[in-house]
């Protein structure tokens, strides 16, 4: 069962006046709440599979060895 309504869910974000660095991980987990879904640390507490700002291992290379990003 959710534990925040869409009625709740509303009120709460539409008096937010936080910057979007601030707020996403909040928001992520209020819509957790609001679908009825775990929060990344309710689902992995290690931390392994769902949570925020997990580290990557670059693994591709330009043709003068320095690593890529996907973009």
């Amino acid at each position: 069962m959710p534990d925040m309504n869409p009625k709740q869910f509303v009120e709460k974000w539409q008096r937010a006046e936080l910057k979007e660095t601030a707020s996403a991980q909040q928001h992520f987990i209020d819509v957790c709440h609001l679908v009825g879904h775990p929060t990344p640390a309710e689902k992995d507490p290690a931390g392994e599979f769902f949570t925020f700002e997990a580290g990557v291992k670059k693994t591709t290379r330009d043709k003068d060895g320095v690593a890529c990003y996907g973009d």
